[in-house]
């Protein structure tokens, strides 16, 4: 793939977030230097994917909704920068396996496993696609947590305000987990309890690195 848009992108979105909402990021020692893996964020905005493109020090594919493709500039830029288009509402097969392609030969993708935006500005909870996800590609999750983008840009706002804005990535959380008891369940079954231990997990490191940056 060629980056070369992707990198300037990044990079006024950078000096954006910096100067203008005094960006600040912790734990970017957490991010893999190389190799795939699947980046689990909260979402408060629709600030979220670009700052997230920004704090994170490797190049990320994003996966949205088909129909933001739909419009020619927007559609243009969004593959620009390697958006995967994905079906909401229903399970799209051809773009979880694009991103599972993408993830083996060592690519990084950003998810929001929460199902959507949090228009309360609370955090939810993450859903067990995000370990579906990472048991299929086989990689790790890192999870993120960002701070002040709901302030910034609240749902059905059209003006960005003043807010300060947190980004904090946590340790990697490995897509084998200890195992869990099927109590006589098929494996299917058990399949989605490993799936949702791992989301569990996810929405667990959340709470923490929310702590750590409210604090």
């Amino acid at each position: 793939m060629k980056y070369w848009f992707y990198d300037i992108v990044r990079f006024l979105l950078e000096v954006l977030f910096r100067l203008g909402f005094g960006m600040e990021v912790r734990g970017r020692s957490h991010i893999p230097r190389r190799g795939g893996f699947l980046l689990a964020s909260n979402h408060l905005s629709y600030l979220d994917p670009p700052l997230l493109g920004a704090a994170c020090s490797r190049r990320l594919s994003f996966m949205a909704q088909d129909k933001l493709f739909d419009h020619w500039l927007l559609g243009a830029f969004m593959r620009g920068v390697h958006v995967i288009p994905l079906q909401r509402g229903e399970g799209d097969v051809a773009a979880i396996r694009k991103a599972v392609r993408r993830l083996r030969r060592g690519e990084a993708i950003a998810i929001f496993p929460e199902g959507g935006r949090q228009f309360s500005g609370v955090m939810g909870a993450a859903q067990g696609g995000v370990g579906l996800l990472a048991q299929l590609a086989r990689v790790p999750i890192v999870p993120v947590v960002v701070r002040g983008t709901f302030e910034a840009l609240p749902p059905g706002s059209r003006r960005l305000k003043r807010a300060k804005i947190r980004v904090a990535f946590g340790p990697q959380i490995p897509y084998t987990t200890s195992p869990v008891p099927t109590l006589g369940s098929d494996d299917r079954r058990a399949s989605r309890a490993r799936h949702d231990q791992l989301a569990a997990q996810v929405t667990q490191q959340w709470h923490r690195l929310a702590e750590q940056i409210t604090s």
